[in-house]
């Protein structure tokens, strides 16, 4: 399991960033699942080839390219179409129902991939039984989170990786970012010794 802390929504993260799904599809990953790409218009364009037919479709990375990646243009399968509404059965909101708007799953090659009209971090595993996608039976789920997602998924997976995927959240741009009003010295831009 991945978790990409970088592009996660619960922390204010667009939820559109593309790096990690681009390295899925590149890796050729089967029995795979991605939980999600916030993207309206991919969403709308989904609902328009229909569900069982194949089509392209721009997939996320429109808010900022540079924060986790541009657009991904896939050739994809819609599976599935939702209003988006869930029921939560897991420790994060045992009971409650839950939103992310028009949603879809789409198969690119052998990655499951949801695509949500409302941008939400991955909490339970309803958001992707929902959808149609059976997290207990794929080989490698990646969620965009940070750390709730843990209570639902961790007792799944074998292993959980966290991956850096370049998002608005993403450690590495805070080093990267030319600060000026910032006093210095201040870890972790600069090295203290105590």
């Amino acid at each position: 399991m991945f978790a990409d802390f970088s592009d996660n929504p619960g922390g204010g993260n667009y939820g559109d960033a593309t790096n990690l799904l681009r390295a899925m599809i590149a890796a050729d990953l089967q029995n795979a699942a991605f939980y999600a790409i916030f993207d309206l218009a991919a969403v709308q364009a989904g609902i328009a080839i229909g569900i069982g037919n194949k089509g392209r479709i721009l997939l996320g990375g429109k808010h900022d390219p540079e924060m986790g990646g541009g657009p991904l243009e896939v050739e994809a399968q819609i599976v599935s179409i939702t209003d988006g509404r869930f029921r939560c059965h897991g420790p994060m909101g045992g009971g409650v129902w839950q939103s992310v708007g028009p949603s879809l799953m789409l198969r690119v090659g052998g990655i499951e991939v949801a695509v949500i009209s409302r941008n939400e971090q991955a909490l339970d595993l309803a958001q992707l039984t929902s959808l149609g996608i059976d997290p207990l039976h794929c080989a490698t789920i990646a969620l965009k989170a940070a750390h709730h997602f843990r209570a639902a998924f961790e007792p799944i997976a074998r292993e959980v990786t966290r991956v850096d995927g370049g998002g608005m959240g993403s450690a590495a741009r805070y080093l990267r970012t030319d600060y000026r009003h910032v006093r210095r010295p201040i870890w972790p831009l600069d090295d203290i010794k105590l």
